[in-house]
């Protein structure tokens, strides 16, 4: 069996969807030739701030029982820091990974690593030595700031605690999983270093979507992005429009390599009937990318049109982590509001088991990537609601059309591209359930199958085969280079 070195910024304990995600593949990929090493930061000492403003808090150790024969070295964290950065935030520049800040305004400007400058009305004068000097320590703060995002911090520990895993456990390739990107820069220098294969995986592209950086740092990052990518032998991505993006900015050929679903996660349950329908939205919400406007408003349409419905339908989202702005979204639909209930994040079992109480699910597509580029973000959640066995409304239209063929292929939901196409599947379910107490379901089993994670583990273990057999025999290992 071949050994993989997994470079992972969030692991269990912490149990984000990121973390999640490295714990199944190790789980799923001893079974296809790879045992895995884990290289992570250590999640019970190194709580960071910018990592309580990107990450739920949540511990999950049961997650780890699983993985019990896996070596996880955890490696110490240090926040970035000099002075230049010091400087820039203090003369206004907002340092924190993720969407803005609750109360920015239309005018505050963002960064491409997460940063938001404020440059509203209350700001001084464009002319002002401050406003000057700001803008100036904007341009150039991908050399000295957040670049490529907020945790690069984690570099200068974990590369030469990587390149000691190489050797200590010869390792045959290494996988590393982006977001963050920060990931794929520790991977890229231990590949530098050490000559071993590198499978970059992007579950999300982030900040290796050079299109949605500003101009002025497009070029650098440009550069930065290319070098660390020339240390890449193939790429995976979880759609295919992420795949043909990749390889056609920085050559890297691979596979479509999907989040997947544990079939192993499949809880039994007992449902009584109930006095109304439910629907159920679980995990994040980036109203930035994502629409939930557009269900509330298909949900407004249609219980202004039969009122009685009211009492026949809810809709739970669980575990947002942003229901104070979901809220202030349904002030402007006051007949959605009254059937919108809001839940704190829960358990992953508590959660599997809600998704399957429920009568159907939301899913909410992302909206930002360019249709002319194809699906550039998917939800990781729609293959959780692929093994829960309940129909899935996914609003909008998912630009490229990616996810909306799945769901079309698996059988398992339809796609509302507008307010009124969500407003008549919401009418068709009330009145079936009103008839029958409850939803057909149409998924396709062999379909849905093929996005299991076993199924897709074994998809990655092919390519990092290919990965081994394409290495460059006595290819010379270069110097490991953090970011300076």
């Amino acid at each position: 069996m071949r050994t993989v070195l997994i470079v992972t910024y969030t692991f269990p304990p912490q149990y984000d969807v990121s973390a999640r995600r490295a714990a199944k593949l190790c789980k799923y990929l001893p079974g296809n030739g790879w045992q895995p090493v884990v290289l992570t930061k250590d999640w019970e000492r190194d709580i960071a701030a910018e990592d309580r403003r990107t990450y739920a808090m949540v511990s999950h150790p049961a997650a780890l029982d699983d993985i019990s024969g896996v070596t996880i070295v955890r490696t110490r964290y240090r926040s970035h820091d000099n002075a230049l950065r010091r400087l820039h935030e203090r003369l206004g520049g907002v340092y924190g990974y993720g969407p803005a800040p609750a109360g920015t305004t239309d005018n505050a400007a963002r960064s491409a690593n997460g940063n938001v400058s404020h440059v509203g009305a209350a700001a001084p004068s464009p002319w002002a030595p401050r406003t000057i000097a700001r803008r100036a320590l904007s341009l150039a703060a991908p050399m000295f700031g957040d670049f490529p995002d907020a945790f690069r911090g984690w570099i200068d520990d974990a590369v030469p605690a990587g390149i000691d895993c190489v050797r200590r456990y010869a390792i045959d390739a290494i996988l590393s999983l982006c977001p963050p990107a920060t990931a794929h820069v520790v991977a890229s220098e231990i590949a530098r270093a050490t000559g071993v294969p590198w499978v970059a995986q992007f579950d999300d592209l982030f900040s290796f979507h050079l299109e949605r950086q500003r101009p002025a740092w497009r070029t650098y990052s440009d550069r930065q992005h290319r070098r660390w990518m020339g240390q890449a032998t193939l790429a995976g991505a979880i759609t295919p429009a992420m795949l043909a993006y990749v390889n056609r900015t920085y050559g890297r050929e691979g596979d479509v390599v999907a989040v997947g679903f544990d079939p192993d996660e499949s809880p039994q349950i007992t449902r009584a009937p109930a006095d109304r329908l439910r629907l159920a939205y679980t995990g994040s919400v980036y109203p930035g990318d994502q629409r939930p406007d557009l269900f509330f408003e298909g949900l407004e349409r249609f219980l202004q049109a039969e009122p009685s419905a009211t009492a026949q339908l809810e809709v739970v989202f669980a575990g947002t982590g942003r229901d104070d702005e979901m809220k202030r979204l349904l002030h402007g639909y006051p007949a959605a509001a009254r059937v919108c209930v809001f839940r704190d994040r829960m358990s992953p079992e508590v959660t599997l088991r809600l998704q399957r109480e429920a009568d159907a699910l939301v899913l909410l597509h992302y909206t930002a990537p360019s249709p002319a580029d194809g699906t550039l973000s998917f939800p990781a959640k729609t293959f959780e609601y692929l093994n829960a066995g309940r129909p899935i409304l996914a609003i909008p239209g998912d630009p490229g059309g990616w996810g909306d063929r799945l769901l079309e292929t698996t059988g398992a939901g339809v796609t509302a591209r507008s307010p009124a196409d969500a407003a008549a599947v919401l009418e068709r379910w009330v009145h079936e359930w009103h008839a029958h107490g409850s939803l057909g379901y149409e998924g396709r089993p062999e379909e849905i199958a093929r996005y299991s994670q076993p199924r897709q583990a074994a998809t990655l273990g092919r390519l990092l085969d290919r990965a081994v057999a394409a290495r460059q025999p006595g290819r010379a290992p270069g110097r490991a280079r953090g970011l300076r």
